[in-house]
């Protein structure tokens, strides 16, 4: 069993942006494939959850971007997992060149229970014989953001079918990629994000508008994302160039 899962990978054209660069949402879904296949190997896959009526889902998630990787790079993928204490962990994600770090990431998890919606001890159901390396990375503790913003929305999104996940609910890259849609080509290559927190609170759906609002200081954005009732879906901050 691993310490920590690698592969290469290949940037394909399917996953640039604009700027010929590892796109924002596409760098997202590396990182959700990644700790799939992952807990897949270490044997808390979601066959092993299914047969016991639980899900993981993601809380917070954090991706900081030091220098994006191009069009037919060939790059090291990886992802590890920190010991989990109690019902949540954190799994630490790496996209590096020739043992240079490129992007850097890690993501609040928890498990929940189908039927109560529950969160679950982590200890009881990761391997006894699991290595947890040493090497957390993005260290600093997820941003605090408040949820008070003034005045009118900036974007509006339609959940589609496409954004839908196995769950039925939106997929969490999916709130990723509605955010930077908000922004103008023009807009997001002068914003220059340098790394983005996002926070998961309650469930979009097919069908739901999510409406955007935004406030800026100095070089931070903070974005909340809300269903049409107010409830907060989603928050992100944007640390900008």
């Amino acid at each position: 069993m691993r310490e920590r899962y690698t592969r290469q990978i290949t940037i394909l054209p399917s996953q640039i942006d604009a700027f010929g660069k590892l796109s924002v949402p596409e760098t997202f879904d590396l990182f959700m494939d990644v700790a799939t296949e992952a807990a897949e190997e270490i044997g808390v896959g979601m066959g092993f959850l299914q047969k016991k009526g639980m899900f993981w889902i993601t809380v917070k998630t954090r991706v900081r971007f030091l220098k994006r990787p191009g069009i037919l790079d060939t790059v090291e993928l990886a992802t590890w997992p920190e010991r989990p204490v109690g019902k949540r962990c954190n799994r630490y994600y790496e996209i590096s060149s020739g043992g240079e770090p490129l992007v850097q990431g890690k993501t609040e998890w928890a498990i929940v229970s189908v039927l109560t919606r529950r969160t679950q001890n982590l200890e009881k159901l990761m391997p006894v014989e699991l290595a947890y390396p040493d090497g957390p990375i993005c260290e600093e503790p997820f941003p605090m953001i408040d949820e008070a913003f003034e005045g009118a929305s900036f974007a509006e999104h339609i959940v589609k079918a496409v954004d839908i996940d196995l769950a039925r609910h939106m997929n969490n890259v999916a709130y990723v990629r509605a955010i930077v849609n908000a922004f103008s080509i023009k807009e997001w290559k002068k914003l220059d994000v340098q790394q983005m927190d996002v926070i998961f609170r309650s469930s979009a759906h097919e069908g739901d508008v999510l409406r955007f609002r935004k406030r800026r200081q100095g070089n931070v954005m903070d974005i909340c994302g809300s269903l049409p009732d107010g409830t907060t879906s989603v928050l992100a901050r944007l640390t900008l160039g």
